[in-house]
């Protein structure tokens, strides 16, 4: 872990910005595998790893003529400005309608913010739909001990969506697959944008989501490479948990006491709009950078209004999709086939991006979720 992460990550915020004063037990970087690690550890992956990425391109995949029945339960913590969980379960479910599968899925959609308990209360209820398949994510050590029994039965089947590293404790154990968007690659490819932007000097603020994976895996890999990489020195990390407002306070914090940093840089789409708020209201915008993560729609229209500079866009609908082919996939007795893991590709973006060429990205990222349903 950087100095200047474990300096700054733990500060205490004023009552008003906190998320909870109790911190949940996080996962470490110890605890699961990187990508190139994983790779390197199990070079069988590679090849599966290639034809299923072959498989996920296709835009239209032959109906299978069969008739199967299926029911998935999805939890999700989409309930907020990111669109990102709404287009993944509508390319997921349009992708098994292409195959000829209607199937039954019960969602449930949590804020990001909601209380262990709550998150808790709606995992049982998913688990009493009897879904022959799950999908849900972790951030903590909690959810993780959630899922434990449920792998150990293998029913439901399990697939962990937003997480790319497969955890060390599961060995032979694990979910049937992770599916998402490699945050330690994105995280890298930002730190590098700002990193040439500054010349490698001055001061920036980072805002945190709450203590956790994706807190550990976009905060520390972004200060990791700015201590290592540059002369950039963290002066203010706040905890915001996935909350706009929150992040909006926050800003207005640390531009009171830091108003020479170069940039700050955010962690979600929701603590990215919080922020450029604050800028906004200081007259700061242009003046200080701000990223976005993962390129969803209001981050491209903040893209485009020149109140963002740049974002890493996820392909959004690939997880969708990959989800989708997992799942036919398995059905037909082919799970041999599957990679443990997929993840999908990432565009940088910057403002002032050629307006023809953001169209053709929009049009990648969102070739299911951008249709009418019928």
């Amino acid at each position: 872990m950087s100095s200047s992460y474990k300096n700054y990550c733990f500060i205490i915020l004023t009552v008003f910005l906190l998320v909870s004063a109790i911190h949940l037990p996080t996962a470490k970087a110890a605890d699961y595998y990187l990508l190139e690690d994983f790779y390197k550890f199990n070079p069988d992956e590679i090849s599966k790893t290639t034809d299923f990425n072959e498989l996920i391109k296709k835009d239209s995949p032959p109906p299978l003529n069969k008739n199967l029945t299926v029911s998935i339960a999805m939890v999700y913590p989409g309930k907020q400005v990111s669109d990102y969980w709404n287009r993944s379960s509508k390319s997921f479910r349009l992708r098994l309608k292409q195959y000829g599968i209607t199937p039954q899925i019960h969602s449930f959609f949590l804020k990001p913010t909601a209380t262990f308990r709550e998150q808790n209360a709606v995992f049982k209820e998913a688990l009493a739909t009897d879904p022959d398949y799950l999908i849900f994510t972790i951030d903590t050590l909690r959810h993780q001990r959630m899922i434990e029994p449920l792998l150990i039965k293998n029913k439901p089947k399990i697939i962990l969506q937003n997480i790319t590293t497969p955890l060390k404790a599961w060995t032979d154990k694990q979910p049937m697959m992770y599916i998402g968007f490699d945050h330690v690659n994105g995280s890298k490819m930002l730190a590098e944008y700002f990193a040439e932007k500054t010349y490698g000097n001055g001061r920036y603020a980072i805002l945190l989501p709450d203590p956790g994976y994706l807190s550990e895996v976009r905060g520390e890999t972004f200060v990791s490479y700015m201590d290592n990489n540059t002369n950039l020195e963290l002066v203010s990390v706040y905890q915001t948990g996935i909350n706009k407002e929150k992040a909006r306070l926050a800003t207005l914090a640390i531009i009171e006491k830091n108003p020479d940093i170069k940039f700050i840089y955010a962690c979600s789409t929701d603590i990215a709009l919080g922020a450029i708020e604050a800028l906004r209201k200081k007259n700061m915008i242009g003046k200080i950078m701000v990223n976005g993560w993962g390129g969803g729609s209001s981050e491209l229209k903040a893209i485009q209004k020149g109140e963002m500079d740049v974002t890493v866009m996820r392909i959004n609908d690939d997880n969708g999709v990959a989800m989708a082919d997992a799942v036919i996939l398995d059905m037909l007795g082919e799970s041999k086939k599957l990679p443990l893991v997929f993840s999908g590709r990432l565009e940088l973006i910057e403002k002032g991006i050629n307006p023809q060429k953001l169209d053709l990205l929009k049009n990648k990222s969102f070739r299911y979720s951008g249709r009418a349903e019928d």
